[in-house]
């Protein structure tokens, strides 16, 4: 008797708001929250200079929920977006990262993803080119990406690599032998639009006489050039 009461009771209150013009909203309950999509505790490295970047549930609509950051267990303030952004990282940023997402239903936390800011292991030198144009527009190429011959080549100790980027990107830049292996990492970082080169010592990467190929990728973009060492 006592739950049919109970239950007209709900049924009542439910047409009185209706019919009063009152709108009811039912929030959805928070259920996972991933940090960059890693479901496990997991770790990021970012290169020192580039774009810090961690995005919870990516892709989702997250604007029903509160949102709060927090680095090594600390509320970070004012970091109450879907995305942690920073523009240039850091080594004070190097820690375990954790979101909440909230609403007066629930409150669950992401497990930890610990981010690494890492320092480049060579001088990239850049020199912004305003001439370049608009890619594909200028009659020259239709490619936001060029890798040019390495010089000197044939290379007897050290080689100059030079590329170019006409937009901010993820570049990559390896040295490869001819069995695919990598020989060294030059560049793993975000870089901005213009023309960039580096200085390899061969002697660092206990190369011998052979063919190589430097091997540079970017967001639809692979592109390599010969080396040849001679000592």
């Amino acid at each position: 008797m006592r739950r049919l009461v109970t239950a007209i009771f709900m049924f009542v209150a439910v047409v009185s708001l209706s019919t009063a013009g009152i709108a009811i909203r039912i929030l959805p309950t928070p259920r996972h929250a991933e940090v960059d999509g890693a479901q496990g505790a997991t770790i990021k490295r970012i290169p020192a200079g580039g774009e810090f970047l961690l995005s919870v549930n990516k892709g989702q609509d997250v604007s029903y929920y509160r949102i709060q950051w927090l680095k090594d267990g600390v509320v970070l303030p004012n970091e109450t977006n879907q995305d942690l952004r920073y523009s240039v990282a850091g080594s004070d940023m190097n820690g375990v990262y954790t979101v909440k997402l909230s609403n007066p239903c629930a409150t669950v936390e992401s497990n930890p993803i610990r981010v690494t800011v890492e320092r480049r292991a060579f001088q990239v030198n850049t020199q912004v080119n305003t001439d370049q144009g608009v890619a594909g527009l200028n009659g020259t190429t239709t490619s936001a990406f060029e890798l040019k011959d390495v010089s000197p080549n044939p290379v007897q100790d050290r080689a100059t690599l030079s590329f170019t980027t006409r937009e901010t990107a993820m570049v990559t830049l390896r040295v490869v032998d001819l069995v695919g292996n990598v020989v060294a990492t030059l560049v793993n970082d975000v870089l901005s639009a213009g023309d960039h080169s580096v200085t390899m010592n061969t002697a660092s990467h206990d190369m011998s006489s052979s063919l190589y190929y430097v091997v540079m990728s970017a967001p639809g973009f692979t592109e390599t050039k010969p080396l040849m060492l001679a000592k």
